[in-house]
């Protein structure tokens, strides 16, 4: 049987965590209001993803919306990677992100 390898492909991606808001806000832009009509909202840490080094005891949550249509909750630690389509956005747990992607040098 043939194999394949993934080409690779550069993404811009952020990181949700506190140290790291203004990058999230820029990346979602007005989809964060739009999914969030109440704002992004704490977690205790044994529903982050990971605490990312940063000092509890609460963490951040917020919504985004697949290509799907669909809603997924994005916790503390994970990573949002914006998708083709305009204001649809793609989760990955750090675990998956760090095994799939590498750094870029700018």
């Amino acid at each position: 049987m043939a194999r394949y390898r993934k080409k690779p492909v550069e993404i811009e991606a952020v990181q949700l965590r506190w140290t790291q808001w203004n990058e999230v806000c820029e990346l979602l832009g007005t989809a964060l209001s739009v999914e969030n009509p109440d704002g992004a909202w704490e977690i205790p840490a044994a529903e982050a993803s990971d605490t990312c080094g940063e000092e509890g005891p609460n963490y951040i949550a917020l919504n985004v919306r697949t290509v799907h249509g669909e809603i997924a909750v994005v916790r503390h630690g994970d990573w949002i990677i914006p998708e083709a389509e305009p204001g649809r956005f793609y989760p990955c747990k750090p675990d998956v992100f760090a095994v799939t992607y590498e750094a870029v040098d700018a």
